[in-house]
């Protein structure tokens, strides 16, 4: 997977590798874990038509990067849209991030015990 997580005390570390850097342009993101507001999993769907910051691939469902959402700005990266980890925000420029995993249950497991420390 070109996406993975790194888990710390006090943040999270997404790291993005192969083509995914050059699509979403991003090479990783950090988000302490005092602006996670929740986490869950689920299907996510935006309209094709959203302003991007990004690339959205050949298949209708492939997205990565920036996008603009109900008026603010989420990052999403993801080529299947569904049972991807929904990362919502506070006090960071996302209101959301969205990740397909290999294993989201035990990503959400593991952020959610650590969220629990905090």
């Amino acid at each position: 997977m070109s996406r993975h997580i790194e888990y710390l005390n006090d943040k999270l570390i997404i790291h993005f590798t192969g083509l995914t850097v050059a699509a979403s342009l991003k090479k990783e993101i950090e988000v302490p874990l005092s602006s996670i507001s929740s986490v869950k999993i689920d299907d996510f769907k935006i309209n094709p038509l959203a302003f991007r910051v990004g690339t959205s691939g050949i298949g209708k469902n492939v997205k990565h990067g920036r996008f603009l959402y109900d008026s603010e700005w989420v990052f999403l990266s993801y080529s299947n849209h569904k049972n991807v980890l929904i990362l919502n925000l506070e006090g960071l420029i996302y209101k959301k991030i969205v990740l397909e995993l290999e294993s989201p249950e035990e990503a959400k497991a593991k952020i959610e015990s650590l969220m629990a420390k905090v």
